[in-house]
């Protein structure tokens, strides 16, 4: 079982169900499936999102960085991140950019050897999805 799981079955503590939770987590304005809910009881789950983490920490009364130690996260700094106020002057297409370059900071490194597709094939599928050619990418 994941450290993860462990702290989450020890403050639920058979308390309530998957179930339960889940619509505890939807009284508190959360979406937190109740399958999602019983994988990480049993320790059956994978690399946790915000939102879940979220969701368990609202309906469990725990601290989110708690969690996030937990699930091997990055927990100094729980808020979101907020900009510097500068950042006001960039452009709609600068304000993707910089969007997505953190999204790719916090996707799982690939294990060595693994070959992705290089930014060009990634760069012509996204052109050709524009133009209604192929499916747009996942991700």
């Amino acid at each position: 079982m994941s450290g993860l799981s462990e702290l989450l079955s020890q403050a639920n503590g058979g308390r309530h169900s998957a179930r339960q939770l889940s619509r505890l987590a939807r009284e508190r304005g959360f979406t937190l499936n109740h399958d999602t809910a019983a994988r990480y009881l049993r320790g059956d789950h994978g690399r946790p999102d915000e939102p879940t983490l979220r969701a368990f920490a609202a309906v469990l009364e725990l601290d989110l960085a708690d969690l996030r130690a937990a699930a091997g996260l990055p927990y100094e700094q729980t808020e979101p991140y907020l900009p510097p106020p500068e950042a006001s002057r960039l452009s709609r297409r600068q304000r993707r950019a910089v969007d997505e370059l953190i999204r790719s900071m916090l996707e799982p490194a690939l294990p060595p050897g693994e070959v992705t597709e290089s930014v060009d094939e990634l760069a012509a599928r996204r052109l050709a999805a524009r133009h209604g050619e192929v499916e747009p990418p996942q991700g």
